[in-house]
């Protein structure tokens, strides 16, 4: 099963899940895809908040959210990131920040619910492509 990539278009704002170069269905203007670097982001299978999506936030940007045990990859431009994600009303999370460049073009994170007395907090971070599920 081939994955797809989630970009936000650059004309209307809409975030799509994307196999290649295409049109936005939302707006019909073209959809390239940046080719410097990719992150892909795992959100861990887990029983606790199994039904509420995670939100997903690069640099404070919205990309839609991610389902239980679901994997995402976002092909970026080199830079600097901030990944935040958010969980249902909570928007507790463990941040984590990097940089993607021609000697790391390939980020890779986990993220799991942390489960707390009054919220639960979202856990992410940082590993390595073997760390990663085959999906």
């Amino acid at each position: 099963m081939s994955q797809l990539l989630r970009i936000k278009c650059p004309s209307c704002g809409n975030v799509v899940d994307v196999a290649g170069n295409g049109t936005c269905a939302n707006c019909g203007n073209p959809l390239v895809l940046p080719e410097d670097g990719v992150i892909q982001i795992y959100r861990m299978g887990s029983p606790f908040g199994i039904a509420v999506g995670m939100g997903i936030y690069l640099n404070e940007n919205p990309l839609g959210h991610l389902a239980n045990a679901e994997s995402i990859r976002i092909p970026v431009p080199y830079g600097h990131y901030k990944l935040h994600m958010t969980h249902g009303a909570s928007r507790k999370c463990k941040d984590i920040e990097f940089d993607v460049t021609p000697e790391e073009r390939f980020i890779y994170a986990k993220a799991h619910l942390n489960m707390g007395f009054i919220s639960n907090t979202v856990v992410i971070e940082k590993v390595t492509a073997d760390q990663m599920p085959n999906l």
